[in-house]
């Protein structure tokens, strides 16, 4: 039974990102069990009949759902070994980290939170959202509307800056139009910080999901051909995709997020 998550875990991270070794963390190993990962498993478990509610292909695994703390260092330049922050992720079983529309939750030494999207470009999936823009508006503004939704959550992602965009978008989605994947996110208040640390979070965590259900399943019915279209033209990338930050909350790169 998820009871919270106590100080203690947060202490443990800022003395990793200030000790960033094995020897600090094979010290501290029995803190990290007991303080991070037995929580974050009741807290998986806890959520798992909701989500599977949203969508029972969900895969709610511990071993898929909670990201390693330990990086892969082997294709990266920076070398630490070890995340300073810790996070769950629930996407569909086989699909990789930088596949699909996935909804999250986590927290670090200065900032928790959650939130959903694709974190790299997706062009067949924004070709739908794309299409389904100019087809059913409505729907759309629906999803972005819903309730708890607007006033909480912060739509991000990295934009095409030259493509054309239609004129039959209305004003109010021709940001949304030009995105190369889609992210929202929400930044923890002091008064969710604190709930975290009680069994109430639960029940937090339960309503954010419901307002994320909407634009879930917009997408999950795109990604499986909602809105079949020819390939939209747009100019390549110069460079690398740039991180869209949006206050604490940051997708840093997918190798950060890997499980």
């Amino acid at each position: 039974m998820f009871t919270g998550i106590r100080r203690e875990a947060v202490d443990f991270l800022i003395g990793l990102r200030l000790n960033n070794n094995e020897t600090y963390y094979r010290e501290h190993l029995e803190v990290y069990e007991k303080e991070i990962r037995i929580p974050m498993r009741e807290l998986n478990e806890a959520l798992t009949p909701v989500i599977h509610t949203l969508d029972p292909d969900l895969d709610t695994r511990p071993v898929s759902v909670i990201a390693r703390l330990r990086r892969d260092t082997r294709f990266t330049k920076d070398k630490a070994p070890f995340r300073d922050h810790v996070w769950m992720g629930w996407r569909y079983p086989g699909e990789r980290r930088s596949e699909g529309f996935h909804m999250y939750w986590g927290f670090g030494p200065d900032w928790m939170g959650w939130g959903c999207g694709s974190y790299g470009t997706d062009r067949p999936l924004m070709d739908a959202f794309r299409q389904r823009i100019l087809t059913a508006p409505d729907q759309v503004r629906d999803v972005f509307r819903a309730e708890g939704f607007p006033d909480r959550y912060t739509v991000g992602g990295e934009a095409y800056q030259k493509m054309k965009v239609p004129e039959s978008v209305p004003e109010d989605l021709r940001e949304l139009y030009r995105l190369k994947y889609l992210e929202v996110g929400h930044n923890g208040t002091e008064a969710e910080w604190a709930l975290m640390q009680s069994p109430e979070f639960v029940q937090q965590m339960i309503h954010e999901i419901n307002a994320m259900t909407p634009l879930l399943r917009l997408m999950k019915e795109l990604r499986k051909g909602g809105d079949r279209v020819t390939p939209m033209e747009a100019p390549k990338p110069e460079a690398p995709l740039q991180e869209e930050r949006s206050g604490k909350i940051v997708v840093r790169s997918a190798d950060e997020f890997e499980f």
